[in-house]
């Protein structure tokens, strides 16, 4: 049993090449993608937001030791940069100090030799090392446009594994692409056991998660890199 469907992944290689931008099928065994998502289920998250015009992470004890008000001050403060285009609030869990063996296993294959060639074909570029972090969209959050261009981290590609079934795309959470001048191109609704991979150089947003939704939009995220 393989862990990663590589077959899935040659399929998709030229389009990444030419275009920046596939999504991979089917891209884990299928027990193993069921099983990161029952671990991401319980997995702590803390809340990534934009304060103040740059990124902060709280544990939910630092939300929680928070007074009413301030909490209210808080997302009124992420939500006005919202307004003008600025910021995110999400789930987030770093995994590069992950003790979960689960993840630690994604994280091997992630970076194993076979992917990374293949990455490194696809870019034109020698890709080293992938990173991940666990995210979590539920009821209220939002990443406003970005690309992802760090030079001094040597980002070549983003990724997002989806871990939610059934997720019903009335209920936000869509990877939006757009044109530099905002106007929308094309939308991407989570899709379970999908790894989709992008040229960070892409515009792109999440689509704020609507009160209605039913499930947590988890995913394993980051980037092919070169440095």
């Amino acid at each position: 049993m393989n862990y990663i469907n590589f077959q899935s992944v040659d399929d998709c290689l030229a389009t990444l090449s030419e275009t920046g931008f596939v999504r991979v099928p089917n891209f884990l065994d299928e027990h193993t993608a069921t099983t990161l998502e029952s671990t991401l289920k319980e997995l702590n998250f803390n809340t990534a937001a934009t304060v103040n015009a740059r990124p902060h992470e709280f544990t939910a004890s630092e939300l929680q030791n928070k007074t009413n008000q301030e909490k209210q001050q808080l997302f009124s403060h992420i939500y006005e940069q919202a307004s003008q285009g600025i910021g995110f609030v999400y789930g987030r869990r770093a995994l590069s100090n992950t003790t979960n063996e689960e993840l630690i296993d994604f994280k091997k294959h992630l970076n194993s030799s076979e992917l990374l060639e293949r990455m490194s074909r696809a870019s034109q570029q020698k890709i080293i090392k992938a990173s991940a972090q666990a995210t979590c969209y539920q009821k209220g959050d939002f990443l406003t446009r970005h690309n992802d261009v760090i030079h001094s981290e040597g980002r070549v590609y983003a990724y997002v594994l989806g871990l939610t079934e059934q997720w019903h795309p009335d209920w936000g959470g869509l990877l939006q692409f757009y044109e530099p001048d905002g106007t929308p191109t094309n939308s991407y609704a989570p899709q379970f056991n999908s790894l989709t991979i992008f040229d960070v150089t892409k515009i792109h947003s999440v689509s704020y998660v609507t009160p209605f939704a039913k499930s947590k939009r988890l995913s394993i995220t980051g980037w092919f890199r070169t440095k």
